[in-house]
């Protein structure tokens, strides 16, 4: 007996002819079957990882510009902890790694400043900024030889006033007045008011011997802190 089932219209159909048949698929049907469901849930989350990935470099973006609002006393950890979040988001954002440690120094972790600064200048070899950062600490801890070549790198990619003047004065420290004087001299160009300059720069002219530009030198930066 071929048992029958009613359609919308009241009229008989066999049930073999029904959606029944639907699940009664081939083992290759359902293995392609399974394929392709397969296929449809992998490239969804594919998309779906991509747009995370693509969008990291705009996130990561906004978490340090809200970790810069944090850079102030009182607020120096929070801005490290903004800071962390975007180079976890985005570890190629050298401009976090750099602010960070500049947090860090504030807060006299200088250890942590230095690892930070490096990495900013391995993300970014021409972060200038960064190398100068390495310069004063070095210069600090009296490690002239790596205050050097930091400040070196510094003006290579993108000469500063003050990393000369800095320059300078760690010439002077190892004893090479001359190299000390011509940083001096660049600096005085670009910062013609400041008795500071004057004065290092009449130290490293005393130190070759040259005492009238010693006393002119000192005389300059007399007459200019009197009018301030």
């Amino acid at each position: 007996m071929n048992p029958s089932v009613k359609t919308s219209s009241g009229l008989a159909r066999p049930a073999a002819e029904t959606g029944v048949r639907l699940f009664s698929l081939r083992p290759k049907q359902k293995r392609l079957l399974r394929y392709a469901l397969v296929f449809v849930l992998l490239a969804g989350v594919g998309s779906a990882v991509y747009a995370y990935i693509s969008t990291a470099p705009q996130r990561a973006e906004n978490q340090f510009h809200n970790a810069m609002k944090l850079m102030k006393p009182g607020h120096y950890e929070e801005a490290i902890a903004g800071f962390s979040r975007a180079v976890r988001t985005w570890p190629e954002l050298a401009d976090a790694y750099f602010e960070r440690g500049n947090a860090y120094h504030v807060l006299g972790r200088d250890d942590e400043a230095l690892a930070d600064f490096e990495k900013a200048t391995d993300v970014n070899p021409n972060l200038a900024l960064a190398y100068a950062a390495l310069g004063s600490i070095y210069r600090d801890r009296k490690d002239y030889k790596h205050a050097m070549e930091a400040y070196t790198k510094s003006i290579d990619s993108k000469p500063n006033v003050d990393v000369y003047f800095e320059r300078g004065q760690t010439y002077e420290s190892l004893g090479e007045h001359q190299k000390a004087v011509d940083d001096f001299d660049r600096a005085i160009l670009e910062m013609p008011l400041s008795p500071e300059v004057y004065r290092s720069r009449a130290a490293a002219r005393r130190n070759l011997g040259d005492q009238a530009g010693y006393e002119a030198d000192r005389d300059t930066a007399r007459r200019m802190e009197r009018r301030r």
